[in-house]
């Protein structure tokens, strides 16, 4: 079967040394499972490879399911292709250069199951049992078990039982990192964590900017005239730092000085409104929340306003969730020893004339949760003009196109 990888396509299968020496192959799809179309020679074999409902499964074990290896092997090479396993090859003893399949790993199995017509009235007993026997590490996804509540198809359940157990394992590791990242992390390909998966997890409280997954290079923005100093040498000049970068936070929190004439800093939690107020060029140090900010965005900017120990300026959507967002960078300042306010978030803000949008059924929820909190009198009142208009406002709608009000205040 030494030809066998030569007709794999490279497109759609990615190949990653592995072993101690990266003498073997681990074979990915790059895809997400699609489906096929098989004669009936081939789903029958497939049926019986699928039959013994085991997940990870030796080559040669799926080889004595049939007569015909090279059948079995052309299946295999579609399966593959398709995105519905992935393959461990093994270097032949003396031959370097030559692999054999030792290794398959099935993905998605009760679909492919349900696809090729395979019985699977119990499979989704299977996975709920799994589930109510997964006992999160991180309390905040103890109420992702409630997703069981809803009747959904075995292959779903499973698919966010993977999800569920590999954000566990990332928050416990301190992981920080894009989506893509956590996608390859949680189920092996860049690109399959998609909105589905969002709008899953958000509806358990969720949030994935807290979780240290960004859609974003997970680095703190920032902006202005100050040039930045550690240990007594120049990390950033303000020539650099006035035109916005990214930095890694854990070269802020090396920060033990600063020079420059900055009269405040502004906390904004949209990225193109941060663009904006970097293009005026005030006196102002601007930084970039991205959402639910991560722990160590935190930790990195509540370092650097200790340094700072100037007024701060936030600005967030005005919405719930940007109330929220506000209040947590609140605390954060005034841990700092920074006093601060909002800004721009004012009640007669939130109007159609700004492109007002209707309150969703969770804005709801999470204003009934704000009212139980001590506010801000400017959030306050905004709180309760979402109530009464039951509009909101994303903040860009306030700074995009009008750049002399970004100037106020």
């Amino acid at each position: 079967m030494s030809s066998w990888l030569a007709r794999i396509s490279p497109e759609l299968v990615e190949r990653f040394p592995i072993g101690a020496r990266g003498h073997h192959l681990l074979l990915q799809p790059t895809l997400a499972p699609t489906p096929l179309l098989l004669p009936q020679a081939d789903q029958a074999l497939l049926q019986r490879w699928l039959a013994l409902r085991v997940m990870r499964q030796r080559w040669t074990s799926l080889l004595g399911q049939g007569s015909d290896a090279a059948q079995a092997e052309d299946l295999l090479r579609r399966l593959l292709e398709c995105g519905w396993c992935e393959v461990e090859l093994h270097a032949e003893p003396g031959r370097l250069g030559q692999w054999e399949p030792f290794w398959v790993s099935w993905r998605e199995v009760y679909q492919l199951r349900s696809l090729i017509g395979l019985p699977d009235a119990d499979a989704r007993d299977e996975v709920v049992q799994l589930w109510r026997g997964w006992q999160p590490q991180n309390g905040i996804l103890q109420g992702l078990a409630d997703s069981l509540a809803q009747r959904l198809q075995s292959s779903t359940l499973e698919r966010r039982l993977k999800i569920a157990q590999a954000l566990d394992g990332w928050l416990s590791a301190g992981l920080w990192g894009t989506e893509r990242q956590f996608s390859q992390y949680a189920l092996g390909r860049s690109k399959a964590f998609g909105e589905a998966d969002r709008r899953w997890l958000a509806e358990f409280g969720i949030a994935l900017e807290a979780c240290g997954i960004s859609r974003h290079t997970p680095h703190v923005f920032l902006s202005g005239p100050l040039e930045l100093y550690a240990g007594g040498q120049l990390l950033l000049s303000a020539g650099l730092l006035q035109s916005g970068l990214a930095l890694a936070p854990e070269a802020l929190q090396q920060v033990d000085a600063v020079r420059g004439v900055v009269q405040m800093v502004r906390i904004v939690e949209n990225l193109s409104v941060f663009e904006v107020l970097t293009r005026q060029a005030e006196p102002v140090l601007t930084i970039w929340v991205p959402g639910y900010p991560h722990r160590r965005w935190l930790q990195a900017v509540g370092h650097l306003l200790a340094v700072l120990h100037l007024p701060v300026q936030v600005a967030c959507d005005l919405d719930p969730a940007g109330v929220a967002i506000a209040l947590q960078v609140g605390e954060l300042a005034g841990q700092a020893g920074c006093a601060w306010q909002p800004w721009h978030m004012q009640a007669d803000e939130l109007t159609l004339a700004h492109g007002g949008q209707p309150l969703k059924e969770e804005d709801q929820q999470a204003l009934a949760r704000l009212a139980r909190l001590p506010l801000p009198p400017m959030l306050a009142d905004l709180c309760a003009a979402m109530l009464e208009r039951q509009l909101k406002v994303e903040q860009e709608a306030l700074f995009i196109g009008h750049c002399d009000e970004g100037q106020a205040g």
